[in-house]
């Protein structure tokens, strides 16, 4: 871990500028980043691998991402803060889909920032602004919220 932090200071595609969001999985780390719009991924030891998105509201842009996580089919799932909703990329990081939108109503969010995954593979969102949790099927179909105000 120690070399990704070589990697903060680096400079080009493998540079992170507002590193905010971390999640692990095998030998993948993934990183939220910010200010750049972006999930940067990484080995272990802190070399490069890939990057996901730039800055926008289309499937595969980011609006400043927060929370992430690997799901056990290792998907990942990224919470994309200001386009309201959560996207889910395949290991190649292609698109596979998203859901959640801007709203108060079921499944919708007010702000969401980090993600969580039960042990049936359910998808748990904090939304910082409803101060709640939604919680969704790992296909994004909405079941409920929990301890919304």
């Amino acid at each position: 871990f120690l070399n990704l932090l070589k990697v903060i200071r680096g400079s080009g595609d493998n540079r992170l500028v507002t590193p905010y969001g971390l999640a692990i999985t095998g030998n993948i780390i993934a990183v939220s980043d910010w200010d750049s719009h972006q999930v940067k991924k990484y080995s272990l030891n802190g070399n490069f691998i890939s990057k996901i998105g730039s800055y926008g509201n289309n499937n595969g842009q980011f609006n400043f991402p927060s929370g992430l996580g690997f799901n056990n089919d290792k998907l990942l799932y990224v919470i994309d803060g200001s386009n309201y909703r959560v996207q889910v990329f395949q290991q190649d990081n292609t698109f596979a889909f998203s859901f959640g939108s801007r709203g108060s109503g079921p499944g919708q969010f007010q702000y969401p920032v980090r993600i969580a995954f039960d042990h049936n593979n359910n998808v748990l969102v904090t939304d910082l602004y409803a101060n709640c949790i939604h919680l969704f099927s790992h296909g994004g179909q909405f079941i409920q919220t929990i301890n919304c105000h």
